[in-house]
């Protein structure tokens, strides 16, 4: 639904809502047999969308967990109820009631719109919310620098010490679960302006505390509510660019998750070695704080949040939806908690590239108790000083998100004589790539990163310089940016928005869960192993999971045709639609 200039409400099939029948969807074109590619195009076209709103809504209800009764809304749809028919006569009676879910923007070139914004309002969105995932995952690793004297302090061992990041950990693993509800009914401003507070408030309890009790649970919540913000962070970038300009975007925004708990020990050394490691939970609630004015000030970007705001502004109602809140809270925690976890078991591309992303970052947190035992134990450097060996993953991280901003505007993205960027058909619609296409960065990382390991262990060493072993970092991070990204843009383009959504929380859920523990072994492993084999014990992993990309470049369009979430499962759903 739109406005017009003169404030009166127009439908999207204007002037008069339609109900889709079984007619509505053309044999010309739709066609069970046709490929991915034009089924996509099929549901991006303007006849679909405008025809077909009730189908896909309806779609969507399915989608994330069947808690509506699907078959109701089917039989509406095709033939509607009494009820409905009286819903559109008092619609024509009362223009000012009017359908949420039917609003929309003005034309292309809508003020309102934040696609339509300055660039100067886009990038500082973008950079607002990636400086409030730089200082979530900061908080993560800086804990860690305190660590040896809290032992000493409390008179505990390392590994309960530890715990503190693995609680911490096991918080942003499963806090996206009320990130969801409150974006989707309030907006993504309120989860920032909510969760950041929040967790700054259990950062400042942990350095109040004096049992490691209370640490514990404080830390837990600490990580619990700052994950909200990173959860939504996302969905922000998508809000606000252009498809052809999120590749860009995205790259520099998911550099900071990453950045984050590498900047911790860099800062965090010479912080707890001087102040004490009360200090270190004082640090990061001062970065907290200096974002904080620019989250205050961060503009709404949530398109139905913003919709409904103007349409209750201009004087219309808005109709109560007939999902009730119980119903919504459902389908919210099959979307973020329920599905995933199916996904997790039931889908080879999620289970195997979120089981492979999930080690690379549970060793680059391993590496938090690696490294002191290399740069303290070996080379005998300072607490300070020896935090700064991960400047050499930060260089690789860095290296590696312009490495793929080149490649996404470049070669994905490049630009066409026209100036328009991307592949068209004929008739001039958009032609999507196929997922596989992704996977190329994936393989590039793949065969870098096992080197990097046995680079570091077999380095590590008295006899050789301190530097090579640093330098070591620069190709591991390098090529853990890199199947980040290649796994996020395959997820991309292999499911439909909301399995998208499911696929990369169960992404986020093995991560954060599997980079808990590592920390908790990794000393008692470099202990009975050595630095050298240690660190090759997770280089042999990494050796045996490089096939991976080229498994999935062969098997994974076969894979996406039988899945129970795919573009697939979503053709046969409507081509049954159709045929009922």
């Amino acid at each position: 639904m739109s406005y017009s200039q003169t404030d009166s409400l127009t439908t999207k099939d204007s002037p008069k809502a339609q109900i889709p029948t079984k007619s509505s969807f053309s044999d010309s074109e739709f066609d069970q047999e046709s490929n991915d590619n034009d089924f996509i195009n099929y549901l991006n076209s303007s006849n679909f969308a405008n025809n077909n709103d009730t189908i896909t809504r309806q779609l969507t209800l399915e989608e994330i967990g069947n808690e509506v009764k699907l078959e109701r809304t089917k039989s509406l749809a095709i033939t509607p109820s009494e009820g409905y028919l009286n819903e559109l006569r008092n619609n024509e009676e009362d223009p000012k009631l009017i359908d949420p879910s039917t609003l929309d923007w003005e034309g292309a070139d809508d003020p309102d719109n934040p696609n339509n914004w300055p660039s100067w309002k886009k990038w500082y969105s973008t950079m607002t919310v990636a400086c409030i995932c730089l200082v979530v995952t900061f908080g993560s690793s800086l804990f860690v620098c305190g660590v040896p004297e809290l032992m000493v302090e409390l008179n505990i061992s390392q590994e309960l010490c530890l715990a503190g990041l693995t609680f911490y950990l096991i918080g942003l693993a499963f806090g996206p679960i009320l990130a969801a509800p409150i974006s989707e009914l309030f907006g993504r401003k309120i989860v920032y302006l909510f969760s950041l507070p929040m967790s700054m408030l259990f950062t400042m309890g942990v350095g109040l505390s004096n049992n490691i009790q209370s640490i514990l649970v404080l830390r837990f919540f600490s990580g619990f509510f700052s994950s909200p913000a990173m959860a939504v962070a996302g969905g922000t970038i998508c809000d606000i660019w252009e498809v052809q300009m999120q590749g860009v975007a995205m790259g520099t925004f998911c550099l900071a998750p990453f950045l984050g708990p590498v900047l911790g020990p860099v800062i965090g050394g010479f912080v707890a070695e001087k102040k004490g490691w009360k200090w270190t939970l004082w640090v990061n609630l001062m970065a907290a704080g200096l974002i904080l004015i620019p989250v205050i000030l961060l503009p709404e970007s949530y398109k139905p949040i913003l919709l409904k705001k103007r349409a209750k502004k201009r004087g219309y109602i808005l109709k109560k939806p007939d999902v009730t809140l119980g119903q919504f809270l459902k389908i919210i925690i099959g979307v973020c908690l329920v599905k995933p976890i199916q996904m997790l078991f039931v889908e080879p591309i999620v289970m195997v590239f979120s089981i492979y992303i999930a080690f690379v970052f549970s060793v680059l947190f391993g590496f938090f108790e690696a490294f002191p035992i290399i740069y303290r134990g070996v080379y005998q450097m300072s607490f300070g000083v020896s935090g700064l060996a991960f400047l050499g993953i930060g260089i690789g991280l860095g290296l590696g998100t312009v490495y793929f901003i080149y490649v996404d505007r470049f070669v994905y993205w490049k630009k066409n004589p026209d100036g328009t960027r991307g592949q068209f058909d004929e008739n001039g619609n958009p032609v999507f790539p196929e997922p596989e296409s992704r996977l190329d960065l994936c393989k590039v990382g793949a065969i870098i990163l096992p080197p990097s390991l046995f680079w570091l262990g077999w380095t590590a060493r008295e006899s050789v310089h301190y530097m090579v072993s640093i330098a070591a970092g620069l190709p591991f991070g390098f090529s853990m940016i890199l199947i980040f990204f290649s796994n996020i843009s395959y997820f991309a383009l292999s499911y439909p928005p909301l399995s998208v959504a499911s696929a990369l929380a169960a992404n986020n859920l093995l991560r954060y869960s599997l980079a808990s523990v590592f920390p908790l072994f990794t000393v008692q492993m470099y202990d009975k192993l050595g630095i050298d084999w240690a660190s090759s014990l997770f280089g042999f992993i990494a050796l045996l999971m490089l096939p991976v990309p080229w498994v999935f470049a062969k098997w994974g369009p076969n894979l996406r045709k039988t899945s129970r979430f795919g573009y697939a499962a979503m053709k046969a759903f409507i081509y049954d639609f159709r045929t009922t």
